[in-house]
């Protein structure tokens, strides 16, 4: 049984690990090995020969998250089982000093005792919800995650009136207690959750919008999966880059700036979105009530993101939905980032997009504005009704 365990952790590690190979460079494949990917005598060789050349680029980076030792404390805030999971994946990362996780629902504790006796070096400490202030002490990153598993059979704005008491409650605390950790935020809708945090900050007078990040994570590793299945491809050497909100019925990925290979057929496209929105309703259709082990590898993996841009690690990209000046009619966006010491180093803004993912943009802006609508309410009214009772 241990055997077993030690196999799937370090096969959890490796992929992870894998990820990041593209996440560290924008370095293009050459057209020569793209196009070599359609000959379909040479195909097989050719996508050896695509993961070698990645793998040699980047060979140095091998002991970046795993091996590589580092200083970073995060808190994990929350009580879905999504949360149990990455604190899981992060603990095998040297890169991660130490784990807080609050509890908000006393539900996690013997989970967390459990992956405490794992034999890593990074160390998990669980708190009570009432212990919050202590466990944000001297944090670096702090992860606001779900407090319970989504029911993601709810429209957005019945998930976010479900959501925003406790967003407001934890976000005022984190406020209060630590300004200055870099924020991530992962409850869903995140379209609607991120721009209430970063309206709770920007009240408190601590407001930057580089260091409040809302996570894509998901929905970037659905699609990257989806399209990699579709092209028979490796899908840790895939990317697939998404603009637009963060959910999906906002969500816009970007097929035609896709790496290695960025051309589909009109089918294809359709195929591919509708795969990426349709996701939670197929989940639904097996009696899932959310997507816990993936949520959780995507979460951990844009805490690794942001660990390697604090500790100084170049090239650091990925999507995210920030406060953002790329659409004027949007003041909230998701686009491909770069992240440094300071959280977002850099936005890509909008590449070149097709006539289709214009299109669906223009669609998801309504949407995305009624978020952040609903954001601003919610918080107003949360600081309200605090006020009256106090």
């Amino acid at each position: 049984m241990i055997g077993t365990q030690q196999y799937l952790l370090k096969s959890l590690k490796k992929c992870i690990l894998h990820r990041f190979y593209r996440n560290i460079s924008n370095m293009p494949i050459d057209d020569e090995k793209a196009k070599c990917v359609k000959d379909k005598g040479n195909e097989q060789k050719s996508k050896e020969e695509m993961n070698v050349n990645i793998k040699t680029q980047f060979k140095d980076y091998d002991s970046f998250l795993p091996d590589h030792k580092g200083d970073i404390k995060v808190c994990m805030i929350g009580g879905s089982e999504s949360l149990m999971y990455a604190a899981l994946l992060l603990k095998q990362f040297r890169l991660i000093k130490q784990i807080h996780v609050v509890d908000t629902k006393n539900s996690l504790s013997n989970a967390i005792l459990d992956i405490n006796h794992i034999d890593t070096s990074t160390r998990i400490k669980c708190f009570k919800r009432k212990h919050l202030k202590q466990a944000l002490k001297e944090i670096n990153i702090i992860a606001l995650m779900d407090e319970i598993n989504p029911n993601i059979n709810l429209n957005l704005t019945s998930q976010f009136e479900a959501v925003s008491p406790y967003v407001c409650e934890m976000a005022e605390q984190m406020a209060q207690f630590n300004s200055e950790s870099l924020v991530a935020v992962f409850v869903r809708p995140v379209t609607a959750t991120l721009p209430t945090v970063s309206e709770i900050y920007k009240l408190a007078g601590w407001w930057d919008p580089d260091r409040i990040i809302g996570s894509t994570a998901l929905d970037r590793m659905r699609m990257e999966a989806l399209t990699a299945n579709l092209l028979d491809l490796n899908p840790a050497f895939l990317s697939v880059p998404l603009v637009g909100g963060a959910d999906l019925n906002t969500i816009v990925p970007l097929l035609s700036c896709a790496t290695p290979i960025n051309r589909f057929t009109n089918a294809q496209q359709d195929m591919l979105l509708q795969s990426l929105r349709s996701a939670d309703k197929e989940m639904a259709n097996i009696e899932l009530k959310s997507p816990t082990l993936s949520d959780g590898a995507a979460a951990a993996k844009l805490i690794l993101a942001l660990a390697g841009g604090l500790s100084g690690f170049k090239n650091i990209t990925s999507s995210a939905y920030v406060r953002s000046n790329v659409l004027p009619v949007c003041r909230y966006f998701t686009s491909e980032l770069q992240f440094g010491p300071g959280g977002i180093q850099k936005n890509f803004g909008l590449p070149k997009m097709s006539s289709t993912e214009i299109m669906l943009v223009e669609q998801a802006i309504p949407c995305i504005n009624k978020c952040i609508g609903m954001a601003t309410k919610a918080v107003h009214y949360n600081r309200h009704i605090t006020l009256k009772t106090v």
